[in-house]
C-alpha cells in the first residue's frame, strides 16, 4: 500500500515541468506552486523521518545498503547519460556550447530527481511499512490485559522470509517486542528460546541488555540484529524455520 505514495513524490517535478512550458513570469507566479508543493511534500517526508528516528530508532540518513544500491544506479545512469549525449549531438541544431549547456542541465536534473527517489523515497516507504507493522502490534498489545505477575512481557510480532520467489533455504527473520508492565524503570537481561510449530527448539540466544521506562514497549535485539549493516535486514532473531512460539528468562539488573 505504501508504494502508492511514489507518484506523490513526483508531483513537484511534474508541476515544475508544466510551469516551465506553459507559465510565464514573474518568478513567483511561474515557480511558486512548484516550490510550495516541494516544501510541503519533501518537508513532510523529512519531518516524518525525524519523528520515526526519535520514536523507533530508524536512521534518518540512508543506510549502507541504500547507498550501495544507489552506487549501482549511478553506474547505470552514466551509460544513460552517454546515450543522451549522443542523441543530443545528432538532434540538436544549436551551437556546440549551448548544446552542452542544455545537456548538462538535463542530466543534472535527472540525476537530482533519481537521487531523491533512491535516497529519500525508497527508504521513506520502507520506514512507513516498518512503522505500520510495529505500531499495529503495539496498539493490540496496549489493548490486551496486563499479566501483573511479571514485570515484563514479550510478544512475537512476525516471523517471515524477506523474499518473493525461490525462497527455499532462505532464513526467517523474526521481530520480538518487550513491554515493561511495572510502574518503575527496569534494566533487564533476557535469554530467548524460540520454537517451531511442532515445539522443537530452533535457537537459544541472549538479547542485548535493555533499559525500559515504565510502560515502554520496544524491540528486542540480539547478536543476529547487529551482525548486519542493513537496518532493514535486522531482526530480533534469525532462524532456518518459521518461529511459532517463544519462551524467555529474564533477570533484573540492580545497579545500586
Amino acid at each position: 500500500m505504501h508504494y502508492l505514495l511514489i507518484p506523490l513524490f513526483g508531483v513537484p517535478v511534474l508541476v515544475g515541468v508544466l510551469a516551465a512550458i506553459f507559465q510565464k513570469p514573474p518568478f513567483w507566479k511561474k515557480w511558486g506552486l512548484t516550490i510550495a508543493s516541494a516544501v510541503l511534500i519533501y518537508g513532510g517526508c523529512f519531518a516524518a523521518n525525524v519523528h520515526w528516528q526519535m520514536k523507533y530508532g530508524i536512521p534518518v540518513l540512508p543506510t549502507e545498503s541504500d547507498l550501495e544500491l544507489f552506487l549501482y544506479f549511478c553506474i547505470l545512469l552514466v551509460f544513460v547519460c552517454i546515450l543522451m549525449y549522443i542523441v543530443f549531438l545528432i538532434t540538436m541544431r544549436k551551437q556546440f556550447w549551448k548544446m552542452n549547456l542544455v545537456f548538462l542541465c538535463t542530466a543534472f536534473g535527472l540525476f537530482s530527481f533519481f537521487a531523491a527517489a533512491f535516497l529519500g523515497m525508497g527508504p521513506f516507504l520502507k520506514k512507513a511499512e516498518y512503522v505500520n507493522v510495529v505500531q499495529k502490534a503495539k496498539d493490540r498489545w496496549k489493548e490486551a490485559k496486563l499479566d501483573n505477575e511479571k514485570p515484563i512481557d514479550l510478544a512475537l510480532v512476525y516471523s517471515r522470509q524477506d523474499c518473493t520467489k525461490n525462497c527455499a533455504g532462505y532464513p526467517y527473520t523474526s521481530l520480538i517486542l518487550v513491554r515493561n508492565q511495572s510502574d518503575q524503570p527496569l534494566e533487564i537481561d533476557l535469554k530467548l528460546r524460540v520454537q517451531n510449530k511442532s515445539g522443537t527448539v530452533l535457537k537459544e540466544v541472549e538479547a542485548v541488555p535493555l533499559k525500559l521506562s515504565s510502560g515502554e514497549i520496544t524491540e528486542v535485539w540480539t547478536g543476529d540484529s547487529y551482525a548486519k549493516h542493513d537496518f532493514w535486514a535486522r531482526a530480533s532473531i534469525v532462524t532456518d524455520e518459521r518461529v511459532a512460539d517463544l519462551e524467555y528468562q529474564y533477570s533484573i539488573i540492580d545497579r545500586r
